[in-house]
């Protein structure tokens, strides 16, 4: 039985037989002690003061150990090198490498060479991987990966070899720290989880929290914010439990870079300025420089550039201090960067130069550091040359003193003998003692090691059901129907399925970015937004919420809910479940049109029916009233011969009627025939003048005043037109303005412009209201249903007017104010165009155009005339989607239709301007009545234009502002 300590709390124990102090934690792997054996042939007292002085070596060098980066521990650790010999000198050599490689890298490599040839010549292998470890760190440090992953690979095997597990954890962590700085992030995480499990079955919590930092950071330059986030929050924890305020300003400064990727500037700086004042109250003045220069940035970002430099000036005077290259290089570089966006050139130009002398200092360090290491493999195979030389003197030296240490050893060997057998009798009486304290103490270790296998085995059982139950998980959102996603504690989405992505459209890197609600229509993310923090706040359900995304021109309407998940340290965060509802929206809204056009249709019929009964029975009523007293004795013949007249004006007025009923019918199946001809304008529009003249007296309204205006302009003009067609259309509209005017002016006439005419009729009638101007040329319809039985009609002349006008190649509109009058425009082409001689449009290929407007074919006319130029044209439906899409795209100009749904082009206008929208925004609209231009400009539209929207018209328009520019 051997003596048994424990220090550090590692059990050691020194055997005549076994080596012992394995403890195993894993079917393949185990933590092993360093064990020191004894000679067999020694005796108990001087096997008893040998094991104390291998017992305090290492609490001499405690004090050493401890803040090995202070100059003057470095200095004592190089008098103890030379001083010391055997192991002792072995650990020296160790622990100033270690030292030196944040101080001087290179000087650190001339001493790991001698290191690791005593550490071969004691055969001292665990002391020898950890000089390599450290010498692989060096080269890191000094940006030479390849050496230094070969020497961690080379310490790994060590380690493993001799079963040391902690060692094999710590260079699995410096091997992922390698491939990070390869940027072969995927190995890089392998190595570090590797380290990190080998560090939670050792219960090493400050090396856990190290593992976890640098996962975080390979995380962070995957683009993984959020679970880096999950790890630096966890390495967070451990720093503060345990007090160290370096490591915990390291952790800060890495939460405030991810707080900065993931555009929480707030809470950024809360951590930067957390991490600088655990740097300014310990004074590490090389981390305050760095976090200064971190802080800088953020609020260079944030466009906040006095405070900016205000930082960067502290940081350069601190890294000048330092003469750190690295610091000073970024500090210059940022500081131009802010000077140019300020427009300050000189001073950017200033710093700019200050940058690049600092860039070739850095170049100029980097190749020291590998003339450094070239010069520390010539000096080595020289030395190794000398050694040759020195071992065939020293074996001259051996034959000549071999006699002398003969004698020698003799001499002392008599003085040991007698020595050891003084200490074995005066240690005799505590042999049973500590034979009974071996074994107490063996018995425990056996205790808790089987404590430690039974424990290891409900892990492994617990794992596994972990793992069955995620695969479960994994196994449902892979195949439902809905999407499906967890968060973390701060709403932060870790998990969701493919179907998430598929469902809502937005892309896998918004939902881990959290950028997912900018997709979110304006009116509805305020909502979503206060739930969804007020639910992880709370820890409570997300309720039922129904939102809609919007995709360019698309809107989808979304469905999700949310319930919170716990495990054994409560909770964790929610599982999500959201559904596109899209299609169950808009079927519900087109079975709410759908209802409403049934009976909308219902009403029109019976009202048709109603005004048809009326219409039919009038004219018949007079008819056959006349035509019996026609057949009466007791009229004269003068009064009989006005009973004819009357009995034919009724017959054409019900002729009239059947002819448009015919019309309209033969228009709706395609079958009514246009038949041009040229003729002159003038006679048409003399004969009707003439015909509504006398209309106007019979009718007894012979105070209203009826205008032909522009007689003299259309004296000679010819238009190629059906004739006929066009006298059916004038006549529909003069006669609606004489039926509905009783006193005024009914005044008509024709333009010629450039390629078309322009004929109106306008009248000082009963108007017609604003929200009926967009039904009025429908069929059956009239601007109020009590007109039909005051002034009679069926609703279907202006019906077959707008088709008609549009059958002869032309336009029709409608411009009214309620109670003061009515104007109907229309427009039909002049000459046949040659469509070989193109006109020649502006190149507009660098605008964007933004065209507000909800009826398509009003779009696709507009979409036509400004292709032409080559701009970039997109559509929004309705004003919510343009304030959407003017947030987004920025377009140079917007044309906005002002009857729309959901919002009108005035409220669109107010929402663009909230959001600092600068650009111009034009109005369209139907009405061009006086004064409606000045009140659309005084309500902040930069233009405005009136239907119908002709080519010239809308190019006019565009170059009074892109042509300005």
């Amino acid at each position: 039985m051997g003596l048994i300590f424990f220090f550090n709390n590692k059990k050691i124990q020194w055997s005549n037989k076994v080596q012992k102090g394995k403890l195993e934690y894993q079917k393949t792997k185990t933590v092993s002690l360093p064990i020191v054996p004894l000679p067999n042939n020694l005796d108990m007292p001087l096997r008893k003061w040998f094991s104390i002085i291998v017992m305090i070596t290492p609490f001499i060098l405690i004090p050493v150990l401890s803040n090995a980066d202070n100059p003057q521990i470095i200095d004592s650790l190089k008098i103890m090198v030379e001083k010391s010999n055997g192991k002792q000198k072995l650990i020296a050599y160790q622990q100033l490498i270690k030292s030196l490689r944040n101080i001087d890298p290179a000087k650190g490599i001339t001493y790991s060479k001698p290191a690791l040839k005593l550490a071969d010549s004691l055969n001292e292998p665990l002391l020898k991987a950890r000089i390599l470890n450290e010498e692989g760190v060096i080269y890191r440090k000094l940006n030479i990966p390849e050496m230094a992953l070969q020497l961690h690979l080379e310490s790994l095997h060590i380690f493993e070899s001799n079963n040391d597990s902690i060692g094999v954890a710590y260079t699995l962590a410096n091997i992922g720290n390698v491939y990070h700085v390869f940027g072969e992030y995927e190995k890089a995480l392998d190595f570090h989880f590797r380290s990190l499990f080998l560090k939670e079955y050792l219960k090493d919590e400050p090396q856990i929290a190290y593992s976890q930092n640098a996962i975080g950071m390979v995380l962070v330059d995957l683009g993984e914010y959020a679970r880096a986030l999950d790890f630096y929050i966890s390495a967070m924890a451990i720093r503060k439990k345990h007090d160290q305020k370096l490591d915990l300003a390291n952790v800060y400064a890495n939460i405030g870079k991810v707080m900065v990727k993931l555009l929480r500037y707030e809470e950024a700086m809360d951590f930067l300025n957390n991490a600088l004042k655990v740097y300014e109250d310990t004074q590490n003045i090389f981390g305050e420089s760095l976090v200064l220069n971190q802080m800088a940035e953020l609020y260079f970002i944030q466009g906040e550039y006095t405070s900016a430099l205000s930082n960067l000036d502290k940081a350069e005077k601190i890294a000048l201090a330092q003469n750190n290259i690295s610091v000073l290089h970024y500090n210059y570089m940022l500081q131009k960067e802010i000077f140019k966006n300020q427009k300050r050139f000189e001073e950017a130009l200033i710093f700019s130069e200050k940058a690049s002398v600092y860039k070739d200092s850095l170049f100029t360090e980097r190749r020291n550091y590998e003339m450094t290491e070239l010069q520390i493999r010539y000096e080595t195979k020289r030395l190794d040359a000398e050694n040759e030389i020195l071992k065939h003197k020293v074996k001259e030296q051996d034959f000549r003193i071999k006699y002398i240490k003969a004698g020698a050893f003799s001499i002392l060997l008599v003085i040991t003998i007698a020595f050891l057998i003084w200490l074995y009798l005066k240690g005799k009486k505590t042999t049973k003692a500590l034979e009974n304290l071996n074994l107490t103490l063996e018995q425990r270790v056996n205790d808790r090691t089987r404590e430690l296998q039974e424990q290891i085995v409900v892990n492994e059982n617990a794992f596994n059901s972990l793992k069955q139950s995620e695969e479960r998980f994994r196994a449902i959102s892979k195949t439902s129907p809905f999407g499906i996603a967890g968060t973390d504690l701060h709403g932060n989405i870790v998990f969701f399925n493919q179907r998430l992505s598929e469902g809502s459209h937005i892309d896998a890197d918004s939902f881990t970015s959290g950028k997912w609600m900018q997709y979110i229509m304006h009116e509805d993310r305020n909502d979503v937004e206060q739930l969804w923090e007020s639910a992880h706040k709370f820890q409570k359900d997300l309720p039922d919420i129904v939102f809609r995304i919007r995709e360019k021109n698309t809107i989808r309407w979304m469905h999700i809910k949310g319930a919170p998940m716990t495990d054994d340290n409560g909770f964790i965060g929610l599982v999500i479940v959201m559904e596109n509802i899209t299609e169950t929206k808009t079927f519900e809204q087109d079975l709410i049109k759908a209802k409403n056009k049934a009976e909308e249709s219902d009403r029109l019929k019976s009202a048709f029916l109603a005004n048809m009964s009326h219409e039919i029975r009038t004219p018949m009523n007079a008819i056959l009233g006349f035509s019996d007293l026609l057949a009466s004795e007791d009229y004269s013949e003068e009064e009989k011969v006005e009973f004819v007249q009357m009995i034919r004006s009724s017959g054409m007025l019900l002729l009239n009627l059947i002819n448009d009923i015919i019309d309209i019918s033969k228009i709706e199946a395609g079958e009514l025939k246009i038949q041009k001809s040229a003729f002159k304008i003038a006679p048409l529009m003399d004969d009707l003048y003439q015909t509504f003249r006398q209309q106007l007296d019979q009718n007894g309204k012979k105070d209203i005043k009826l205008i032909l205006s522009h007689r003299d302009e259309f004296a000679d003009a010819k238009i190629t037109s059906d004739k006929l067609r066009l006298q059916q259309i004038l006549t529909n509209l003069l006669s609606n303005a004489i039926k509905f005017t009783e006193k005024g002016q009914i005044e008509f006439g024709i333009i010629k412009l450039s390629n078309k005419f322009e004929i109106f009729v306008k009248d000082s009638g009963i108007g017609i209201p604003e929200s009926k101007l967009e039904v009025i040329f429908e069929r059956f319809r009239q601007a109020d249903d009590s007109h039909t039985r005051l002034y009679g009609g069926t609703g279907l002349g202006l019906a077959i007017t707008k088709n008609l006008t549009f059958l002869l190649g032309g336009e029709i509109w409608v411009e009214s104010v309620d109670s003061k009058g009515t104007a109907f425009y229309l427009t039909l082409p002049a000459t046949e165009f040659n469509h070989n001689n193109q006109e020649q449009y502006p190149d507009y290929s660098n605008k964007t155009i933004l065209v507000a407007e909800d009826v398509d074919t009003n779009f696709q006319l507009m979409f036509t005339m400004l292709r032409k130029s080559n701009a970039n044209v997109i559509h929004a439906k309705n004003g919510m989607i343009a304030v959407d899409m003017v947030l987004e795209s920025q377009p140079d100009i917007v044309l906005m239709d002002i009857q729309m749904p959901d919002m009108d082009g005035k409220e669109a206008l107010r929402q663009m301007r909230k959001n600092k929208y600068k650009k111009p925004v034009v109005a369209i609209t139907a009405f061009a009545l006086a004064g409606e231009e000045k009140s659309y400009l005084d309500f902040g539209f930069d233009s405005y234009m009136s239907k119908p929207l002709g080519i010239e018209k809308v190019y006019t328009m565009l170059s009074l502002f892109f042509n300005s520019h």
